[in-house]
């Protein structure tokens, strides 16, 4: 619901349980903080509320400008104004920064204003002298007690300043606006960082005095950072309860997250554009639009704020929603560049008797590709490894009953290959600078109009011309000397790169609308909630170790849903470290999200095979509950991984949960079901395990506790009884307060439970 009190000039944005308000203040305060002194801070559009729902909209404070100190800070430098822009006395992150046609650089943003449309609100502001109006749009979205917000700036070139000096405004930084906690608090920060092979681990710090933003300049998202946060008072918030603060940014180019705790413990969250290397030209008539800011309030801790994101992104963001996804088998870790039609065949009946959904050709079936060297543009079929084309391995895959996939990488070129011959002028650079390799390619600038009509034409016509229902889309480097000479350099080449992406995406997706789309990038190296409007599921990380991925995977579920983590179960001895895992713990980590199998399907024994298809058959049953389910975070896998090796800074493992240890369960949204997964990372001197503590379940119903894998019963451990265990029936509450028995002893063991509704609830 959105209201406005006119009486108060006070914005409300309220959800079931969640509320965002924001008022002009109507009168001003003490300039420098003493008495006597001027008003100052009349007319600036201030934050009054971010926290929970009040029983009465009165109660909601209304806008009052902080006092200045001193001669240092006034009101305006000091008091929560929700689109901070440059100009006069503010210090902080500007929301927007800009440059006049006349060389000045101060922005005077007046409140105009409003409209509302159902749940959206949009709020208008102008720089008269110049004839620049910035929107601010907010959307409230009550299922899920989230909140979105972007900045649209429009060039209407009407002002008498404007009209004297002609020429455009040059755009410095962008934000979608300012969100602001409550003053005295000592708040922790919990974000994800990583590198490639080792993306979206849990860091958490405590957020001092001053300004610490986390960003990506590559040109992308990035394995090192994600746009994703999550803030908490005194480090009090936990799985199960905390007022929790959240949010993440929808865009897929260079981004920056920005939180500034001031000297009088005001905290600042902004988000947008990353201005490095960045400024847009808008001419008379022209509009730009910052990225959208999604964030949210929940006092059900860290649990209830992914439970809210991942329902968003279900019903609100993919765009195949919950539609179930399927089990995939994928050939680059069995064949690598080395593919034909012979050898994928082989491997296509091997992965159907198994009964897996989806056949996905991956790298080397393309123009000259017998390495990563050659052939990235060129996209057309390789003939000395497919005489025939792909018409009949697709004819041969569909008929053993699956779909078919292909690995695609659009964005990027190789110096060997047609394409960069005959066009060496559409990639990235600078004239007399180094053209930088990285994996022995250059990046496509997708900002030339003839480069993104090429990307939608070759995509369109390979789709176009074979049944292919799957796309993994990569992205294997960072974009570096962002340069285009025929076009002057232009410094918002990221912006209308990852805009002709979205372009593209939005075309291909509208032309072939059964066709599914994975984002990958080396790994998990874009994955945002920008690119997730237009891409189906994406690859976390290239790190296809079960127990490393359990650390990713736990991560990545802060922000993001088990319907988007594609998984693989890869070789027994990873090639990435080394480790050697059974094939039950592999495909239990890679059942927790949408199930892959990546490894060379001739190297399974009869025994092995037979496992493999008994688990796929399992994922199948419980798909619906990973991948629309509720998550419930149980025991961490980043507290049971080496100190470093998962996240440099995590909570304390609450009392009654094991160190040691991973565990988490998906709950039907009607609780007539739930899934659960325990996995035992070591066992240090023969210790007795506490029991498992399951959440999300109906107190008054009574559920059976069902042993799905290991298929032959656990070998049971001496216990006072306390805990429940397979076989038994109890109410939720009984579960929930007993916790479940879980008898694994050796290192790395992994269990898999049902809990089932009795028919008479």
């Amino acid at each position: 619901m959105i209201r406005f009190d006119a009486s108060r000039s006070l914005w409300i944005l309220e959800t079931a349980s969640a509320a965002f308000a924001f008022g002009l203040a109507r009168r001003g305060s003490s300039v420098d903080g003493f008495p006597q002194s001027r008003l100052s801070g009349e007319g600036l559009l201030l934050q009054t509320w971010y926290g929970p729902r009040l029983p009465d909209a009165s109660e909601y404070p209304e806008a009052v400008p902080e006092p200045g100190w001193a001669s240092f800070s006034t009101p305006a430098s000091l008091s929560p104004e929700i689109f901070p822009a440059a100009g006069g006395p503010r210090f902080g992150e500007p929301s927007l920064a800009c440059v006049f046609p006349d060389g000045v650089r101060d922005s005077a943003l007046r409140y105009r204003d409003y409209s509302i449309d159902g749940e959206k609100l949009s709020v208008f502001l102008d720089d008269s002298a110049y004839g620049l109006e910035v929107e601010l749009e907010f959307i409230a979205h009550p299922a899920w007690d989230l909140f979105s917000r972007r900045a649209i700036v429009r060039n209407r070139a009407g002002g008498s300043a404007a009209s004297s000096s002609g020429g455009s405004v040059l755009i410095e930084s962008l934000l979608s606006g300012a969100v602001y906690l409550n003053r005295g608090g000592e708040y922790r920060l919990t974000h994800l960082v990583g590198r490639w092979a080792g993306e979206t681990r849990i860091e958490r710090c405590p957020l001092g005095e001053g300004r610490f933003t986390i960003d990506s300049s590559r040109g992308f998202t990035s394995h090192h950072a994600n746009p994703f946060f999550a803030l908490d008072a005194g480090a009090r918030a936990d799985e199960d309860s905390g007022d929790v603060r959240f949010g993440c940014l929808a865009w897929s180019g260079n981004w920056k997250i920005s939180f500034e705790r001031d000297n009088f413990g005001l905290v600042k969250i902004s988000a947008g554009y990353q201005d490095r290397d960045f400024s847009i030209p808008l001419s008379s008539g022209q509009e730009v639009a910052s990225p959208s800011f999604i964030f949210g309030f929940t006092r059900g801790g860290f649990g209830a704020m992914s439970r809210a994101l991942h329902g968003w992104q279900r019903s609100a963001l993919s765009p195949s929603g919950s539609e179930l996804r399927r089990v995939l088998y994928n050939s680059w870790e069995a064949t690598a560049f080395s593919v034909d039609e012979a050898g994928q065949t082989a491997l296509a009946e091997k992965a159907a008797s198994l009964g897996v959904e989806l056949f996905v050709m991956d790298d080397g079936w393309f123009g000259e590709r017998a390495n990563d060297r050659a052939g990235l543009g060129d996209w057309t079929v390789n003939r000395k490894k497919f005489p025939r084309g792909l018409g009949p391995l697709i004819a041969r895959v569909k008929e053993l009953g699956m779909e078919f996939g292909l690995w695609v990488e659009p964005e990027m070129v190789n110096p060997d290959s047609d394409l960069y011959r005959a066009h060496p002028d559409w990639i990235y650079h600078y004239p007399g600078r180094t053209r930088t390799e990285m994996r022995n390619q250059f990046v496509l600038n997708l900002s030339i109009p003839a480069v993104e009509v090429f990307v939608f034409e070759a995509m369109h016509r390979l789709l176009s011309e074979n049944d292919i229902r799957f796309v993994k889309w990569d992205l294997n480097r960072s974009i570096s000397e962002p340069g285009s000479p025929a076009h002057g350099h232009p410094r918002d080449a990221n912006v209308r790169h990852i805009e002709a992406l979205y372009r593209i995406m939005s075309r291909l997706r509208s032309a072939h609308p059964d066709v599914r789309f994975q984002t990958c990038s080396g790994g998990g190296g874009r994955i945002d909630t920008g690119i997730l409007a237009y891409f189906d599921q994406c690859w976390p990380s290239d790190n296809t170790d079960a127990s490393d991925r359990l650390c990713i995977q736990e991560g990545f579920s802060l922000a993001y849903g088990a319907h988007l983590m594609e998984s693989w179960v890869t070789a027994r001895k990873n090639w990435l470290n080394g480790r050697e895992l059974s094939l039950e713990y592999r495909f239990h980590a890679a059942m927790a999200g949408v199930l892959g199998i990546g490894e060379n399907l001739a190297h399974w024994n009869e025994e092995e095979a037979a496992a493999a298809k008994s688990l796929i058959a399992l994922y199948k049953d419980l798909r619906p509950l990973v991948q629309n389910g509720n998550l419930y975070r149980l025991e961490s896998a980043a507290s049971s991984a080496e100190a470093g090796a998962c996240s440099a800074s995590v909570s304390g493992i609450p009392s009654g949960r094991h160190p040691e240890r991973t565990s988490f369960m998906y709950t039907a949204d009607d609780a007539s079901r739930a899934v659960l997964f325990v996995f035992l990372e070591r066992n240090r001197f023969g210790g007795r395990m506490p029991p498992v503590y399951p959440q999300g379940l109906d107190p008054e119903a009574r559920y059976v506790l069902v042993q799905r894998s290991p298929e032959s019963p656990l070998f049971p451990l001496p216990s006072a009884e306390i805990a429940g265990s397979a076989g038994m029936t109890l109410s939720g509450a009984a579960w929930t307060e007993r916790g479940v028995s879980v008898p694994l002893r050796e290192d790395h063991t992994s269990a898999i439970f049902e809990f089932k509704r009795s028919p008479s609830n």
